[in-house]
């Protein structure tokens, strides 16, 4: 490839990844205001979601959700009161051995391991970025 051409590459990419900044935050704006729009007009379904359903001539039939999703994690504190409460804390732990990286570090500045086996407990990886600085 000659160096007009990866010139010519380069002020593509530049331009396009510009436009998908913009482009990004754009959409994130309208999609603010459509979720705000679509709790004004929608209605909610039985589970929970927020349902708007529109006929436009350019896309024709389109359903607008905004859907409600439910995670659940564990409350660490929370459950241990329970448990303790119960007299079953010590049944619902799970101890799970794990390697202590600061412990390796420690055998091998002792001399207990080589750098060599250092070495093999973390393997490099190696990754590339394309940075373009303006």
């Amino acid at each position: 490839m000659s160096l007009e051409k990866f010139k010519e590459e380069v002020r593509q990419y530049i331009v396009l990844k510009d436009e998908v900044e913009f482009l990004n935050q754009r959409q994130t704006e309208i999609k603010k205001r459509v979720i705000e729009s679509l709790l004004e007009v929608g209605e909610e379904d039985n589970r929970g979601h927020i349902v708007a359903e529109l006929n436009d001539e350019k896309f024709g039939r389109t359903t607008v959700v905004h859907q409600k999703r439910i995670s659940k994690s564990l409350d660490m504190d929370k459950a241990e009161s329970i448990l303790n409460a119960k007299g079953i804390k010590e049944r619902c732990i799970k101890l799970v051995p794990t390697i202590n990286e600061d412990e390796i570090m420690a055998a091998y500045y002792e001399g207990l391991i080589t750098e060599e086996e250092v070495d093999e407990m973390f393997p490099a990886k190696v990754s590339y970025a394309l940075l373009i600085k303006k």
